[in-house]
């Protein structure tokens, strides 16, 4: 009760009492006394709410969370470059069940028929245990160096199989992100399932030494090959009947092989292109012992190519992709004063669709 209050109630009570009667000075004295402990009461209850209030402030503490809940960070992927691009046709590849992926490149488990045995992508030199689960099998390898346009000058992959060179690949200025899709040498030799073997892939420069550099990554892959195709009079050498590049696939439509000889200065394989139509070439040589030059001529920039020695089928896989263009012969031929023996080997793939 309020004061006024208070003094309205004694007015009500001072007109009922009779003036003869001595004013209830007990009752106000009581009245009074609850109204001094209410107002104490009050005061107190204020003071610690402005010391809430005060406290809430300096501390910082919010009156009243409004902000958004907050959320897990969200860990930054590594971008891979892109590759360059090359004119030719793409088509998205979902992620499978299988695929063996690192830093975003991809091995997938299943490229045009052919199945992932076992794969690694790494930084530097490669060494693995790989134990067949078949014995027709091939060798799917990359490297890259980042930003060098004369990687493929600069420096090479090389397989070995048991400390055997089975197989080499150029390094490229950027890497493919399906580096599957690049199938390799086919080995023709007696393998036995569930035997364990070593496999190692080093880069290395023209003079057989080992390159580090910032960015270098190298892989290695081993798949069971899918229906093949072989060449030459002998039929040791074999090309996927289907492949795929940048999703799509391809058929073999022409291929030729033509062994050399230390007689021939001029020794070469060639085949016809079709018009109008992406298409790519895939050349090399079988069982050339030493180093040595061809070039590949009729598909645009054509280029020299410098392969390394290997004991192995294809001591180098080359693919050079072709935009559509009017038809036109592709050949494959060795340059240079020294000539080596061996198979020389060409194949053109068009679209399978």
């Amino acid at each position: 009760m309020s004061l006024d209050e208070l003094r309205r109630h004694l007015n009500d009570q001072a007109t009922e009492i009779d003036l003869a009667t001595p004013a209830p000075l007990a009752q106000v004295q009581r009245r009074a006394r609850q109204v001094r402990r209410r107002r104490a009461l009050t005061g107190v209850v204020t003071a610690a709410a402005c010391l809430a209030v005060g406290t809430t402030l300096l501390t910082g503490t919010p009156l009243l969370d409004r902000s958004e809940p907050a959320k897990t960070p969200t860990p930054i992927q590594p971008v891979r470059p892109k590759p360059v691009s090359d004119g030719m046709p793409s088509a998205p590849v979902d992620p499978a069940k299988g695929d063996y992926v690192k830093d975003g490149l991809r091995y997938q488990a299943v490229v045009a028929g052919a199945e992932l045995q076992e794969a690694r992508i790494g930084n530097g030199p490669l060494s693995f245990t790989w134990t067949p689960t078949d014995t027709q099998v091939d060798f799917r390898i990359f490297c890259t160096l980042p930003g060098n346009r004369s990687a493929g000058d600069v420096a090479a992959v090389v397989l070995r199989l048991n400390k055997k060179v089975i197989s080499s690949q150029a390094c490229g200025e950027v890497s493919d992100p399906l580096p599957g899709e690049r199938f390799g040498a086919i080995l023709h030799q007696s393998l036995r399932v569930g035997r364990p073997l070593q496999l190692t892939a080093t880069v290395v420069d023209g003079n057989n030494r080992p390159v580090e550099a910032p960015g270098l990554t190298v892989g290695a892959a081993v798949y069971t090959i899918a229906e093949t195709t072989s060449l030459g009079a002998f039929g040791y050498i074999e090309l996927p009947t289907f492949a795929q590049l940048h999703g799509r696939l391809y058929r073999l439509d022409d291929s030729t092989a033509i062994e050399t000889t230390t007689d021939a200065l001029d020794t070469g394989v060639s085949a016809d292109g079709p018009a109008f139509e992406p298409y790519f070439v895939v050349a090399g040589i079988n069982g050339g012992g030493l180093s040595h030059s061809l070039e590949l001529a009729g598909t645009p920039g054509g280029r020299s190519y410098q392969f390394n020695p290997a004991d192995g089928p294809g001591s180098g896989f080359y693919f050079a992709p072709v935009r559509p263009q009017a038809a036109g012969p592709v050949y494959f031929r060795q340059t240079g004063r020294l000539v080596v023996s061996g198979e020389l080997f060409l194949g053109i793939y068009i679209p399978a669709e």
